[in-house]
């Protein structure tokens, strides 16, 4: 016991030391020449407490030729009297696109396909969000830039997390996603993200990815393996993190969306849902050896648990760097409680994350926005359920 808990508080430490390698030199400045003309697509259902910060900041980018595509599934959706107040006051740049109801895919994925129909031959680069982060003001910009200067085919980013609502699920999740925001920026590494994703519309084409999506319910993951079974370069900016508020309804909550994440990585990143899993039951295990070994009264646990947690306490000053150089004071100030409880949550987090790891394996099921999904392979998904009616 004692050779694995060394073994693994080494392994801990080198993933610490990976979070303060990342704030190196973030927050450079945005270096964009050419600004190609570009079009938002944003899928939409409901008008969540979010969605208004989302629109003003989405109108206050600094990106001088940009237009959104907002799509819908109905055209009696509680998000079409926002979005149609800045239809009125911007007509030529803001396009609303109502769906349809299908039984063999995600909605998102519906009404992402009907969107992407609309676009233009002016449109060169196509950007695609969700409708719940908070973008800054130099957003696409960012995003772009990698494309312009031809030094990535598609460019992502990673949410993170910020918590409304005080819950210690909510502190759990957010401990999730860090974990995931910050992790080394590397071409095999980069998944595309369905919140923050640009490419150019002429590969979109080229690569057939609307056809691609077909029946598909990641429409994120789906597009990531089809970039890199064609070769692209995935790029993930560190400065591209996209602020998002949470409130969570209770860890019922967070266990359905984790285990819908991790069934949705096993269905269409399989190798990668291995390598995933084999890491979190190990970081898992660690923890629970040197808890259990603590109560025991074991000295070489308790030394190791100890020196874990200081390690925690180093990261989340690691985490608090990071959030001073990308969004300055009013980043500490909301992120303050998180970073206070993040040393003692994130064991949580990693115990979580491995159950329910393990506990998507055989998952087929499951529901989002109100439909309930059944699916088998990546373009073989059924709706068995939508909002209490039969699908």
């Amino acid at each position: 016991m004692t050779t694995f808990l060394w073994v693994w508080l080494v392994g801990h430490a080198i993933a610490v030391a990976l979070v303060f390698a990342f704030t190196v030199r973030l927050g450079r400045p945005v270096r964009v020449g050419q600004r190609p003309p570009a079009a938002v697509v944003v899928a939409v259902k409901g008008h969540d407490y979010e969605f208004d910060e989302f629109l003003v900041r989405l109108f206050q980018q600094d990106y001088p030729a940009f237009r959104v595509i907002f799509a819908v599934e109905s055209a009696d959706d509680v998000a079409v009297p926002a979005i149609e107040k800045y239809r009125a006051l911007a007509p030529d740049r803001v396009t609303l696109v109502v769906a349809e109801r299908r039984k063999d895919e995600g909605q998102k994925t519906t009404n992402l396909r009907a969107a992407v129909a609309t676009l233009t031959p002016e449109d060169e680069i196509l950007v695609l969000a969700d409708a719940d982060i908070w973008p800054e003001p130099d957003w696409l910009s960012r995003l772009i830039e990698p494309l312009v200067a031809a030094e990535a085919d598609t460019v992502s980013g990673f949410a993170w997390l910020i918590v409304k609502d005080g819950r210690l699920s909510s502190y759990v999740l957010t401990a999730m996603a860090a974990s995931i925001a910050t992790i080394p920026r590397l071409p095999m590494l980069n998944p595309c993200w369905g919140g923050s994703t640009a490419m150019r519309q002429q590969m979109f084409r080229d690569l057939n990815i609307a056809e691609k999506w077909r029946g598909t319910l990641s429409d994120d993951l789906q597009l990531t393996n089809v970039v890199q079974a064609a070769g692209g370069r995935i790029a993930a900016p560190r400065e591209i993190l996209l602020r998002t508020a949470v409130k969570t309804g209770g860890f019922a909550a967070v266990t359905a969306e984790a285990r819908r994440w991790f069934m949705l990585v096993r269905i269409y990143m399989p190798v990668s849902y291995a390598i995933t899993l084999a890491a979190m039951t190990f970081a898992a295990l660690g923890w629970i050896v040197a808890i259990v070994g603590t109560l025991a009264l074991r000295l070489d646990a308790a030394v190791v648990l100890v020196l874990a947690l200081l390690l925690n306490w180093l990261r989340a000053g690691s985490r608090a760097l990071l959030v001073r150089r990308l969004w300055g004071e009013v980043g500490v100030e909301e992120n303050a409680a998180y970073l206070r409880l993040d040393p003692l949550v994130s064991p949580i987090a990693t115990i979580l994350n491995a159950i329910y790891g393990w506990s998507a394996l055989r998952l087929k099921r499951t529901t989002w926005a109100g439909t309930t999904y059944e699916i088998n392979r990546p373009q073989d998904v059924q709706v068995l359920k939508r909002e209490g009616l039969r699908g």
